[in-house]
């Protein structure tokens, strides 16, 4: 299997503004251990949740490989 090199997270909350219009607000997190385990990045997501006041509808785990 190839070595995961670069992870990277991405939280998303969707907001409505006052016309009811859908508004999405990311904030993104790079750089952090490649060896993190799905367990771990919920429990970052949710100590950045905690920190923020915020409650995120989506989070996405990227991870890069390198494939050669």
């Amino acid at each position: 299997m190839n070595e995961v090199t670069q992870l990277s997270v991405v939280c998303t909350r969707i907001t409505h503004d006052e016309n009811g219009k859908a508004k999405e607000n990311k904030r993104r997190f790079t750089n952090l251990n490649t060896s993190a385990t799905d367990a771990e990045i919920k429990s970052f997501v949710d100590v950045i949740s905690h920190l923020l006041g915020e409650d995120f509808d989506k989070v996405e785990a990227i991870k890069t490989q390198d494939l050669a």
